[in-house]
């Protein structure tokens, strides 16, 4: 789970359009979220403090495996109405399987304009510090956004306790969708590098207009929304907007009933029915390929890194007929999906697949990640050294955990889908009857992570909410250590605690 800070910054860059996917240190962000996870240590206590939009306070009491503390502090020139812990949305606090939509990311990018309301330059800019009480320990950073493809970021600590752990880094980042460059310097041991990833495919067109160009092609005739996106509606409300918010289940459904009709007269794209009209929909999808080149000017050595990712996106899906003003006639349309939200999709299992390799250290790996499930992601990695012969294979998965209320689907078996569909006799059944929540329509309330390694071992960790308190209980053991005999079988065991208001 995130701490409070490292979840501002992110509501910061969602909420100026800022994609932090389309870099190069987060290729490999689906295996790191469920196979790296860092379960809890000894008994944390994070309190926070929201007194406006535009500043923000945090405390944190680690009780153990140390008695030590720490004060921070954020502030940001764009407003954020950040929930406090008992209504935050859960799903956005956990480092967690991404669904990929492009045109929720292209628009996203889009939204950052050089001139704000006012008329005046825009300047967004996000400064954070924290102090360490027991050693005087200091870490800053500033991000400030220049344009919409280019922002630079600047960190540093200083330690009084030990000089040569005192050190600044300076990142410069542009970002144009199609591809994105980073060039950072760290003044320990004087590392500068230059990182560069590459979006190609041909579902990958480099702009919204691109991709609904292919849609037209499809026979999609004018733009339009279909899946309500909690993201995007949520970053509205931060913003002040207030243009829209989440859809209610009940109007989820009467969408979905309507989807249905549509679906049977026009077939699933919107397109008149043809004998082939059953047969499965291509799989979309996109490759991105990168590379990083670093240099240390104090040991005078350097290194390379090259790794490649391929990513499924959600199919396209039709929307209900309009009706125009002129004619009685209809048209259906194919819009892009929006929805980041595993339970949106429909017959769709996310997939993301990654290759990465050291040349010069001789490191090899390659990880599988895929949403079998709206509430279930599994994903597994290869490590191989191509010098040592030295090898890992690591194995994770991710539960999400939902409220189970009176009335849910759980009492109609007939309701219950792994994926909404739609298409098909249970949701035209429906239109008879009341509106049932399904269980992939119940709130979010924790998640369940566990990661198996031939050397890292077991790692479990529990996460959610209770009352107004947000809890995360770790547990790391070794399972398959050589020592196994001498080594403890609990490694650690940890629980952290955090509230906000």
């Amino acid at each position: 789970m995130y701490d409070f800070m490292e979840y501002c910054l992110r509501r910061y860059y969602r909420a100026s359009g800022w994609n932090e996917d389309n870099q190069y240190s987060h290729l490999c962000a689906t295996s790191r979220a469920l196979l790296d996870f860092q379960a809890p240590q000894g008994l944390s206590l994070r309190l926070s403090k929201l007194p406006s939009s535009v500043f923000k306070t945090t405390t944190t009491m680690n009780a153990l495996p140390l008695l030590e503390g720490s004060l921070g502090y954020l502030f940001t020139s764009r407003p954020l109405q950040i929930d406090d812990s008992a209504s935050v949305r859960f799903r956005h606090l956990v480092d967690r399987f991404r669904i990929i939509c492009l045109d929720h990311s292209i628009r996203e990018a889009d939204q950052w304009t050089e001139f704000g309301e006012d008329g005046k330059k825009r300047k967004d800019y996000l400064l954070c510090g924290r102090m360490n009480l027991a050693n005087a320990r200091l870490e800053a950073l500033y991000s400030r956004r220049i344009s919409k493809h280019r922002q630079y970021v600047l960190s540093g600590i200083s330690d009084p306790a030990s000089r040569s752990a005192s050190h600044m880094s300076a990142q410069f980042q542009y970002d144009k969708g199609k591809y994105c460059a980073e060039v950072s310097f760290t003044t320990d041991d004087g590392l500068i590098g230059v990182r560069g990833l590459y979006n190609f495919g041909k579902d990958f067109d480099g702009s919204y207009e691109a991709m609904l160009k292919e849609g037209r092609a499809r026979g999609s005739q004018e733009e339009t929304v279909l899946l309500d996106n909690p993201d995007s509606a949520f970053i509205d409300l931060e913003q002040g907007h207030g243009k829209e918010a989440v859809a209610s289940p009940s109007d989820k459904a009467e969408e979905t009933l309507k989807l249905s009709d549509t679906s049977e007269r026009k077939g699933y794209l919107g397109e008149e029915p043809t004998e082939d009209a059953s047969s499965p929909e291509r799989i979309r999808g996109y490759w991105s390929a990168g590379a990083e080149i670093y240099y240390s000017a104090t040991e005078k050595l350097g290194g390379v890194s090259t790794g490649l990712r391929y990513r499924t996106l959600p199919p396209l899906v039709p929307s209900e007929p309009s009706d125009t003003s002129s004619s009685s006639s209809t048209t259906t349309t194919t819009p892009y999906p929006t929805s980041t939200a595993p339970e949106h999709h429909q017959n769709y299992i996310p997939i993301t697949i990654t290759q990465t390799l050291n040349p010069i250290m001789g490191h090899v790996s390659s990880s599988y990640a895929a949403q079998v499930h709206p509430d279930l992601g599994l994903c597994s990695r290869f490590d191989f050294n191509l010098y040592s012969y030295d090898s890992d294979l690591t194995a994770g998965v991710e539960w999400w955990i939902r409220e189970r209320k009176a009335g849910s689907a759980d009492a109609h078996p007939h309701h219950h889908h792994p994926f909404p569909e739609t298409i098909g006799p249970e949701l035209k059944a429906k239109k008879e009857q009341d509106v049932v929540l399904s269980e992939e329509q119940q709130p979010i309330v924790g998640v369940i992570k566990a990661r198996l390694g031939v050397q890292s071992g077991l790692a479990l960790m529990w996460e959610g909410r209770f009352n107004k308190l947000l809890f995360s209980l770790g547990f790391v053991g070794h399972v398959f250590s050589a020592n196994s005999s001498k080594a403890p079988i609990v490694k650690s065991v940890g629980l952290e605690i955090q509230y906000f208001s």
